[in-house]
């Protein structure tokens, strides 16, 4: 797949100069979460003062916290019976334990609506539950969140992360959540009880606890999960007593069995295999954004583009998400069903680096087809070469998509997210676009020795045509180190053959390998790029061409290499200067590395 406003043809030479540092600004980042590792979570549903009285104290005395959701209504109702809709019969904890239990104690307070009402059922559908009798409107919905939120701000208290009563949600009630905070987590989800990385910032499942139904060994059991699947598991309690319930339904458990889960988990983080993190610590994130105008703040400008901006248009309707809601844009495909496109900026990438995206979507309608994410690729003179199929969705949901990226081969020097919306009956809103580098490109060793020929054709560099490959300090070489390089002209009619020194390499690894080339003449024929491959009683058993450069310019050429089998103990790079080919380059800076 090929981006459709780029019309460079591709070649077969890669030739460019590849950027062999971070992009700007990635150096000081801070990035939570960067891989794969097992996490727990401690949360607690209502504000109940159960949870400051028992649940606090049990997890402080084995080093841990956690989170509360904070039903705003329901904050200082400490007496019993009251009007509170979670429960009528159990106290809730006041203003001041919430701010205790942030600021003394260490938690986090999220937000659990002000009423503790159905966001997407009703009394008509659930009058088990759901204490509004009909179901509420957009705007109800919204005063739920906005009201909830901005009470725990007046009172100190920033919420990021949302967990809706009885776990009652659509697709509406999820866009408007997206809208003020940065996760939503589920209650007594169907679809399983861990999250796997990258995490789905909304749609967080968890593992609901209850007398009876969770005992400690079955609670323990999970955690084991999490820890050998690399998953975070979110653990949902509600009221902590010392003699709870059997009935389910009570939502109660045991603060003996909540002091030995807790007991557990310490052992478990104090044995490095886990570690015990608020929700608004469990995502993936990170405080750089390689993306200008990832909030689309203004318009679709900062290098995004667009093929079709009658259908890709500025949004400012507040459809976007969390932290700056009110722009995005909006993406909706043609009659006939031809394909749309969003493309951002094109941002410096490395070929060492894992890169994470993250988009909000919320396709509110499709008929057919997807929304999906593609990464194009260029070299560092803007040529596209290559591409990723990444990610895509099928049907009506609000979420983050997460998705990881690297670059496909040393010749990356740049990339920009495509997305595309190819079908029918499509409309959405795009938001919140974020790149970040999850891993830095480390200072790995040259395997390849006098790369730089500042010693000329000497250690271990070879050629068969002294008299048209030979050594220059005439400053031609790369821009890293242009005094010494080599000099190739094809005066003859044979090839002639500049050969590396032997490198070791291992058939259980592949190799990047780039070189500075300086192609300044040419009639025909190429300099072409070869491998050869030897035993580790150096006989050549095989050899590989990879590539050649046929075109005017100076840049770099580079490419992957991985040994042919597992009898290859060495190999050496040959560059070749075809005959009669009236080639003159100068030749330098060969970096070779396993990756």
């Amino acid at each position: 797949m090929k981006q459709l406003l780029n019309t460079t043809s591709r070649i077969i030479a890669v030739v460019g100069l590849l950027v062999a540092v971070l992009p700007h600004g990635s150096a000081s980042a801070v990035v939570i979460n960067p891989s794969p590792a097992a996490q727990v979570s401690f949360t607690f549903d209502d504000s109940l003062q159960s949870t400051y009285t028992n649940a606090e104290p049990v997890l402080a005395q084995y080093g841990l916290t956690g989170t509360v959701y904070a039903i705003t209504n329901c904050v200082g109702m400490t007496t019993t019976p009251n009007t509170c809709n979670a429960n009528q019969n159990a106290p809730y904890m006041t203003w001041a334990q919430l701010q205790a239990i942030q600021n003394t104690d260490g938690w986090e307070v999220g937000s659990h609506t002000v009423d503790h009402v159905c966001l997407a059922s009703s009394a008509q559908t659930d009058a088990s539950d759901c204490a509004n009798a009909q179901p509420l409107t957009t705007a109800q919905i919204d005063t739920e969140l906005s009201s909830s939120q901005s009470a725990l701000a007046s009172h100190g208290i920033n919420a990021t992360d949302f967990a809706p009563p009885y776990g009652d949600y659509n697709n509406n009630a999820l866009a408007q959540i997206a809208k003020y905070y940065a996760t939503m987590r589920q209650f007594k989800n169907a679809a399983g009880n861990t999250n796997s990385w990258p995490y789905s910032d909304y749609f967080l499942q968890d593992l609901a606890v209850q007398e009876k139904t969770n005992t400690v060994a079955s609670v323990e059991t999970a955690i084991n999960n999490a820890i050998t699947n690399k998953q975070w598991l979110v653990l949902t309690f509600h009221d902590i007593v010392a003699t709870p319930s059997t009935n389910p339904d009570d939502y109660q458990y045991g603060t003996s069995e909540l002091q030995q889960i807790a007991a557990y988990v310490q052992q478990k983080v104090q044995a490095g295999q886990i570690k015990s993190v608020h929700v608004n610590q469990g995502i993936v994130s990170s405080d750089t954004n390689l993306l200008p105008n990832g909030s689309f703040a203004g318009g679709i400008t900062g290098g995004w583009t667009t093929d079709n901006p009658t259908d890709v248009t500025a949004d400012s309707g507040n459809n976007g998400s969390y932290p700056e809601a009110t722009h995005s844009v909006k993406v909706t495909t043609p009659a006939g069903g031809a394909n749309v496109h969003l493309f951002s900026p094109q941002v410096a990438v490395n070929s060492s680096t894992t890169y994470m995206f993250k988009n909000f979507l919320n396709l509110q309608a499709i008929t057919s087809g997807a929304v999906a994410y593609y990464v194009d690729e260029y070299d560092a003179n803007g040529n596209w070469i290559s591409g990723q199929y990444l990610k895509q969705e099928t049907g009506p949901f609000v979420e983050d998509m997460n998705f990881t990226y690297k670059p496909s081969s040393p010749s990356v020097s740049k990339a920009s997210l495509q997305i595309i919306a190819s079908g029918s009956g499509i409309t959405a809103y795009l938001d919140s676009a974020q790149m970040f580098a999850l891993s830095a490109a480390t200072a790995s060793t040259n395997l390849v020795a006098n790369g730089t020929f500042d010693a000329g054709i000497t250690n271990g560099w070879t050629t068969d045509g002294s008299a048209n490959i030979v050594a220059d300090s005439g400053n031609h070489g790369g821009p890293n180190n242009p005094v010494n390089s080599v000099a190739m002209t094809a005066n003859t009619t044979k090839n002639t053959h500049l050969f590396s020194p032997h490198v070791t390499v291992s058939s259980a690894h592949s190799y990047g390998v780039t070189s500075y080339l300086n192609l300044t003449a040419l009639k025909s024929g190429e300099v072409g790029f070869y491998m050869d491959e030897y035993n580790a009683s150096g006989q050549w058993v095989s050899g590989k061409y990879i590539t050649g450069v046929h075109t005017l310019g100076a840049g770099d050429v580079g490419f992957t290499y991985t040994p042919s089998s597992s009898s290859v103990a060495t190999a050496s790079l040959q560059v070749i200067v075809m005959g009669n080919s009236g080639i003159h380059a100068y030749f330098d800076d060969v970096r070779w590395y396993q990756n």
